[in-house]
């Protein structure tokens, strides 16, 4: 049977430009110029003898025709990409990379990929520390781990873990000082926060059941990684998740203050572009964390207990 379908590479330019919104995104996503898919784009219209892009100064948007065929030609595509993985056995294999914040990915994820790769000797994991939000697409990464609370416009999310904090500081912040320590005693030594999450203390205390009598002094930082420098320093005590801090416990940088944690809202999610059939490694990847993550959990003990 002939199929009458305009060029593949028609196609794919139109799909990935129509998917973003954008040409230069697409180009991108594509490995090629923004003029290749203009070009490629205009001519699959000429072919179909339709407009698809109503084209503005610094944007374009779908006609009713190109909305309608994203949806089928994106399935359509997903399907050919697993077919063509299957088949040829590498569904699980290659290089996959992703994107973490240096505070994370040093601490945390870095540490634990040569047991990622262990468990999966053909695919290699290439992690892009950034404190930036990328554009996945845009950067050809293939997922990213995110903080926050699992809500980022275009992304499926799935969660690694949420967090578990409490406070922690330098060992000489609280020399002579019996652990753990009271809540009271806590309120009373400089503390450190975080911009996006400055109800945490006030949540930890009340899990706590203490009620401070006054205004706390409790100084704000931009970012997760800069609060914690301020504890590893002896400057300020800072709530952190006791799966990030359990090393530098281990060693002797921290000492746990109370056994007291909350688990806030937020969480580390491995997030990637929404997708009718997700790539299998990020999948992988993604269950692979939280199962290091609980196991990381079950065995960071409580020197405080």
């Amino acid at each position: 049977m002939s199929r009458r379908l305009p060029s593949l590479n028609q196609l794919r330019a139109f799909e990935a430009a129509a998917r973003h919104r954008s040409f230069k995104r697409g180009a991108a996503e594509l490995c090629v110029t923004q003029a290749a898919v203009s070009h490629q784009v205009k001519s699959l219209e000429k072919s179909l003898g339709i407009p698809l892009f109503i084209r503005r100064t610094r944007e374009v948007a779908l006609t009713p025709e190109a909305e309608a065929l994203l949806g089928t030609l994106t399935r359509s595509l997903d399907d050919m990409e697993a077919g063509v993985l299957e088949v040829s056995g590498r569904t699980m294999t290659g290089d996959l990379h992703i994107s973490a914040a240096p505070f994370y990915g040093n601490r945390w994820l870095l540490p634990r990929l040569p047991e990622f790769h262990a468990a999966y000797p053909g695919l290699t994991v290439s992690v892009d520390l950034s404190f930036d939000l990328v554009d996945l697409a845009a950067s050809g990464l293939h997922a990213a781990l995110r903080h926050g609370t699992g809500e980022w416009a275009g992304l499926s999310a799935i969660l690694v873990h949420t967090d578990r904090i409490g406070p922690v500081c330098a060992p000489h912040r609280v020399t002579n000082m019996d652990l753990p320590l009271s809540p009271a005693r806590i309120a009373g030594l400089p503390l450190v926060t975080t911009r996006s999450w400055r109800e945490e203390w006030r949540q930890w205390f009340q899990a706590t059941g203490y009620r401070p009598a006054g205004s706390l002094d409790i100084e704000v930082h931009e970012n997760r990684a800069l609060a914690f420098d301020a504890a590893l320093s002896g400057n300020a005590v800072c709530l952190a998740d006791i799966r990030l801090t359990a090393a530098a416990e281990a060693t002797g940088s921290l000492v746990r203050l109370s056994p007291v944690t909350i688990e806030p809202s937020r969480g580390m999610y491995l997030v990637y572009p929404e997708t009718s059939r997700p790539d299998p490694r990020v999948l992988a990847l993604a269950e692979w964390l939280r199962i290091q993550a609980d196991q990381a959990l079950s065995t960071n003990t409580d020197p405080t207990e």
